[in-house]
């Protein structure tokens, strides 16, 4: 994209100066230069200006290649004719670029690239004989029948451009879009540095965890012990507090009322049964506590 915008601009501003003949020849190139740089590095970082122009060189090629076999059968009347046909093609290439991008985006480099080897070879074997004849064809339709060697000169742009497409197609543009941007070293390492640290920062969370569960598995719940060490004090608030607040058992204190629903012997059905059993005692005299000890 960076080279489509550098010759847009660079013939364009060379043109201009030639005509207005204010510098040089050396001037003209030097700014001609500065302004194809300028704007070639705005279509290389602004992705729409370049598929713009990638799409506009491709309708203009386009355009004076059909402008010039249709000459063989046809000859237009004037030249707004010719200008209206090569205006309509570049803009019409320039917005279909822009929504079927990667498609014409390689064709449009594939013909480019064509052009610009048909060219060079034209320059160093005929002196730009065929792009003389081109521009007669532009201009007027007249112009004298090239021999064999330069139509095979010619030949070499459309050659180009099939080889170009399937290059691109099959082999370099695979997989591979125009938006996506290759990182950089640097930023590859920030980015590893970055996930470096949120694994041992998540690392550190799961020891963190992996201690705490230990030490409940180890003491049992502190809430929940407790809690039932609370609600057993006010139920039984004579108790001995040392032996509720051991950390090693789990004491559970039964009721007194719970040894009545034991069942009943042989030998205390044989005498009645109707009295009911004494309660046991301790030797402290109050009621015996029943306690069931869960490791």
């Amino acid at each position: 994209m960076f080279l489509t915008g550098f010759i847009f601009a660079s013939v364009v501003v060379y043109l201009i100066c030639l005509s207005e003949d204010l510098l040089p020849m050396m001037g003209n190139a030097g700014v001609a230069l500065g302004a194809g740089v300028m704007f070639g590095l705005i279509t290389m970082l602004v992705q729409y200006v370049g598929l713009f122009m990638t799409g506009l060189h491709t309708g203009l090629f386009l355009g004076i290649a059909g402008i010039a076999i249709a000459h063989t059968w046809w000859s237009p009347e004037s030249y707004w004719t010719i200008i209206g046909i090569m205006l309509g093609s570049t803009l019409l290439l320039a917005i279909l670029t822009l929504y079927f991008q990667k498609g014409l985006t390689i064709l449009g480099t594939a013909v480019s690239g064509g052009a610009i080897m048909f060219a060079t070879l034209d320059y160093f074997i005929e002196k730009f004989s065929m792009v003389y004849w081109l521009l007669e064809r532009l201009k007027s339709g007249e112009a004298s029948t090239p021999c064999w060697f330069s139509w095979m000169i010619l030949g070499v742009w459309p050659f180009m451009v099939v080889v170009g497409s399937l290059t691109q197609w099959r082999i370099t543009g695979r997989g591979i879009y125009h938006q996506q941007m290759v990182p950089s070293k640097k930023s590859r390492s920030v980015n590893l540095q970055r996930v470096r640290s949120r694994e041992a920062r998540a690392e550190l969370r799961q020891k963190k965890y992996r201690y705490l569960y230990q030490v409940r598995t180890a003491h049992g719940d502190i809430i929940s012990q407790e809690y039932i060490q609370s609600l057993q004090r006010k139920a039984y608030p004579t108790v001995d507090n040392g032996t509720l607040q051991s950390d090693s058992t789990h004491t559970t204190m039964l009721p007194p009322d719970h040894n009545q629903l034991a069942p009943l012997t042989e030998s205390e059905d044989e005498t009645g049964g109707s009295q009911p059993p004494p309660s046991p005692t301790v030797s402290g005299g109050g009621p015996r506590l029943t306690q069931v000890t869960m490791h």
